[in-house]
């Protein structure tokens, strides 16, 4: 596109972007972002910071962590495609925030569709309610309600989505579910490593359709709750930790880590550029007891493997957190993997992180094939196994398995 051509309204340039970096392909979802103002959405929010590749906070808690938020133009658009909404379905949606992901729902399934959206706040349901009148979409329906828990009353739904995290599926929402129905959910696996998993019915049990990495703010106020605790370390800085409820973990411990003597080992394990790490991530959450955690900030004699932090495997009051360190070869320049280990176990904990890593390389790293995934709920738990128990993933509510078609 030249620059005589390229388009001049908002909204038909984040389009533009998004169908050019791959995120928008079906021509509804296109036209839906072509005609749908984000920036009336966030009122109060400056028309740059509107269309960036960012998520917006609209909301935060008496702790100034934010709890609600307009999500990134290219994570939007991804859940979209992974839906993949037609004309006169029925839609239901958990977690309204402004409303503008209605919106765009509402005219892809227009003529003759519905959705309703779902938050737990009555501050967030009038104002997308709000938003939708102003827009001019009459078919999208703001509703305070637990989203975990869905709206019977509309039921059955064509496509369910959820637009805020979950440390396991909605069981009851399933049932809410139309028969060749599509359910799109952010779920976290272990730790905080999370996917945007896009489920049909296979029978007795679910088959992922499409799943793409994804992290979304969590449910709250309701039955399927996913609460984390933020552990800040102690000294200068603002490094803090993720932790969840699943995690062995000793938070006290913790706080302090840093602070103890470290042990650096390198992997030999090369990342060029381009490399993706969500397979390696992935592949750590299922094989370490505590999965992966998030650990962003900055402090002295932090070097994590980004700018924005790095990810740690725990175990109990010792982490260990991926670095890397920059070399070329006759392939060119790479990053080498490693690995940094804080606290009383964390040389060990260091050196099975490091094992691991390897062990996800020789059998073929990023060059396998991308793994699959299956779901199952209650009793329908015992239809799912694999050869290696360590990529079973049992939670409260569900059973998830991850398949690996691994080389070697």
């Amino acid at each position: 596109m030249t620059a005589s051509t390229a388009p001049t309204n908002p909204n038909e340039a984040l389009a533009q972007r998004l169908v050019d970096s791959g995120h928008l392909r079906s021509q509804a979802a296109i036209d839906a972002f072509r005609t749908t103002d984000r920036h009336a959405f966030l009122r109060g929010v400056a028309l740059e910071s509107a269309y960036q590749e960012d998520a917006v906070p609209i909301k935060h808690d008496e702790h100034g962590e934010m709890i609600s938020c307009i999500s990134a133009p290219s994570i939007v658009a991804t859940q979209l495609e992974q839906l993949g909404a037609q004309p006169g379905h029925k839609v239901l949606e958990a977690g309204a925030a402004t409303g503008y992901n209605a919106a765009l729902l509402g005219k892809i399934v227009s003529p003759g569709g519905q959705v309703w959206t779902l938050d737990v706040d009555q501050d967030l349901v009038a104002g997308a309610s709000r938003h939708l009148a102003e827009v001019g979409v009459d078919n999208a329906t703001a509703v305070m309600a637990d989203g975990a828990a869905g709206l019977p009353e509309h039921a059955p739904y064509d496509r369910i989505i959820f637009t805020v995290g979950a440390g396991d599926v909605p069981v009851k929402i399933l049932d809410q579910l139309a028969p060749g129905g599509r359910f799109v959910l952010p779920m976290r696996i272990r730790g905080s490593i999370s996917r945007s998993f896009a489920f049909e019915r296979d029978g007795d049990t679910w088959k992922t359709v499409s799943c793409e990495m994804a992290t979304f703010i969590p449910l709250r106020k309701g039955i399927c709750d996913d609460v984390y605790t933020l552990v800040p370390m102690a000294g200068e800085g603002n490094v803090r930790l993720e932790t969840f409820s699943e995690q062995d973990v000793d938070r006290g411990a913790l706080r302090t880590v840093l602070d103890q003597q470290q042990s650096k080992l390198y992997t030999g394990v090369k990342f060029r550029q381009g490399s993706a790490w969500e397979w390696l991530y992935l592949y750590l959450a299922c094989v370490l007891p505590n999965g992966l955690s998030r650990l962003p900030g900055q402090r002295p004699g932090f070097t994590p493997h980004f700018g924005w932090g790095s990810m740690a495997a725990l175990d109990g009051g010792s982490l260990a957190y991926l670095t890397i360190r920059e070399g070329e070869d006759e392939k060119g320049r790479y990053w080498e993997v490693g690995v940094i280990g804080h606290g009383e176990g964390g040389a060990d904990l260091a050196e099975r992180v490091v094992e691991e890593i390897r062990a996800w390389d020789a059998t073929g790293g990023n060059d396998a094939p991308e793994p699959g995934f299956r779901m199952a709920v209650a009793d329908s738990h015992n239809r799912l196994t694999v050869d290696d128990p360590r990529f079973v993933i049992d939670k409260p509510y569900s059973r998830l398995v991850v398949d690996w078609a691994r080389q070697g």
